[in-house]
């Protein structure tokens, strides 16, 4: 069995790679027999030093087709959907002796879980580069998911933010009307040129990190919030508000240089 690259290509036009950590795992699971590699995948503790990484279970996942192991295929895709539900934030909660689950979040989890093993089927049919990033990134591209399913479902909430900006007034006051009008889906055909596509490109151009503050921002979802029940950037990025804020300043002064140099450039 030969590792092939993947075939995706990130915006700069440089394939999607996988990681030499995952390479040097996948030749040496190479030596195994199948058994032998559902055994270890089916270790949940990380800290294990047997545990499998779900990149390298992805490529196994991919491999099934070229030998028509169906049975392969199965056992693996039923190891990752559940490493898919695993990787999204929980629905539910404890209090006290009950446990609640919030309907809405839980809504969100099964789309994502939906929508990435829904790739997994796809790909045995023809091959589809949406899957690459889940064998270089696999936790991350599963939040993408997330954040992108969320997005979709808090479009109709009105969150509301007061914030006190590190970004000059004007930067911020650039990137929010360019980003407000992003949302909007009733631009005309030069707002969609100017805006869109633009806004998108210089956003889609930011480091990883950077990028999900942007589309939780545009999914209105607040830095923090003390509402019940309603998800904060804070606790869907894992990190602290003066982080999320820090990513947030350093988004905005890149997306403000980007659409100064389309204009510069006449695009």
């Amino acid at each position: 069995m030969s590792i092939e690259p993947l075939r995706k290509r990130k915006i700069s036009g440089e394939f999607y790679t996988r990681r030499p950590l995952i390479i040097e795992y996948i030749e040496m699971s190479l030596t195994w027999s199948f058994e032998e590699l559902m055994d270890s995948a089916a270790i949940r503790d990380r800290r294990h030093s047997q545990y499998v990484p779900s990149e390298v279970l992805m490529f196994y996942l991919r491999q099934t087709k070229s030998d028509n192991a169906d049975g392969r295929f199965i056992r693996l895709y039923d190891i990752l959907r559940d490493r898919v539900e695993a990787a999204c934030p929980r629905a539910s909660r404890q209090v006290g002796d009950k446990i609640h689950e919030d309907a809405r979040l839980a809504e969100i989890r099964d789309a994502t879980v939906d929508h990435v093993t829904e790739m997994m089927f796809t790909d045995r049919q023809n091959y589809d580069e949406q899957l690459d990033i889940y064998e270089v990134v696999f936790d991350k591209a599963v939040r993408s998911a997330h954040i992108t399913k969320l997005r979709k479902v808090n479009r109709r909430e009105n969150a509301s933010e007061d914030v006190e900006d590190a970004v000059t007034g004007e930067v911020r006051a650039v990137v929010e009307a360019a980003l407000e009008r992003y949302k909007k889906g009733d631009l005309t055909a030069e707002d969609d040129l100017d805006y869109r596509i633009h806004v998108r490109r210089a956003i889609n151009a930011l480091p990883t990190d950077e990028r999900e503050v942007i589309d939780l921002m545009l999914a209105d979802i607040p830095i923090e919030t003390n509402k019940d029940r309603e998800r904060s950037m804070t606790e869907l990025l894992g990190c602290v508000e003066k982080t999320v804020r820090n990513r947030r300043d350093r988004a905005f002064a890149k997306i403000r240089q980007a659409l100064a140099l389309e204009v510069d450039n006449g695009k």
